[in-house]
C-alpha cells in the first residue's frame, strides 16, 4: 500500500464512530458507520477485534486506565494500528471497544508487547466477563463496493486468561 493510500484509510479509520446508542449489544457491522467511512478508500483486507466487556463494580478505574493508555502506547509503537475505538461503560457496566489493524500480523506483534501482557494480567480482577472476537474485514469491489465481517473466532471469557492470542 503506497502513503497516500495508507494516510487516506488511516484518516477514514479515525471517523469510525457508534451509530446506535447501545452499539454495545449490537454485531459490529451493525453499530458503526463502516460503509460511509470505508467507501472509496483502497484496501481488501483490514484485521478486526472486538472486546465486548462488563465490568465489575468493584473494578479500579484508575489502575484499568493506566493499562489501557500503555497498551495502547505499545500498539501505536508496534505499528499497524489504523482505529482504538475506546468503549465508554453504559448503565449495566457492558463497554464494547475495538482495534483495527492493516493485519492481523501487526495486532500479534503488538499483542506480545509488556504493556499488553500486563493489561491481560488484570482481566479476572477487573470484568465480571469479556469476549473478544475477531474478524477479516474484506472489502469486495464490484458495482457496488461491499464490507464483508469474517468472523474468525471467539475468544470466551476465562478466569485470569493472560495473553490471550490475537
Amino acid at each position: 500500500m503506497n502513503l497516500d493510500h495508507r494516510a487516506g484509510l488511516y484518516e477514514a479509520c479515525r471517523r469510525l464512530s457508534p451509530i446506535h446508542p447501545d452499539h454495545a449489544n449490537l454485531p459490529i457491522q451493525e453499530g458503526f458507520n463502516w460503509s460511509s467511512c470505508l467507501a472509496g478508500v483502497p484496501f481488501d483486507r483490514l484485521y478486526l477485534v472486538v472486546f465486548h466487556s462488563v465490568r465489575r463494580t468493584t473494578a479500579d478505574l484508575q489502575v484499568l486506565w493506566e493499562h489501557d493508555n500503555r497498551a495502547y502506547a505499545g500498539a501505536l509503537e508496534a505499528g499497524g494500528l489504523l482505529r482504538y475505538f475506546k468503549g465508554e461503560m453504559n448503565g449495566r457496566r457492558e463497554c464494547l471497544s475495538f482495534c483495527l489493524w492493516e493485519s492481523r500480523e501487526h495486532a500479534r506483534r503488538a499483542s506480545g508487547r509488556a504493556s499488553h501482557q500486563a493489561a491481560t494480567r488484570i482481566t479476572a480482577e477487573m470484568y465480571e466477563s469479556y469476549t473478544l472476537e475477531r474478524y477479516d474485514l474484506i472489502k469486495i469491489r464490484g458495482a457496488k463496493e461491499s464490507l464483508v465481517f469474517r468472523r474468525l473466532g471467539e475468544v470466551p471469557s476465562r478466569e485470569g486468561a493472560p495473553g490471550v492470542e490475537l
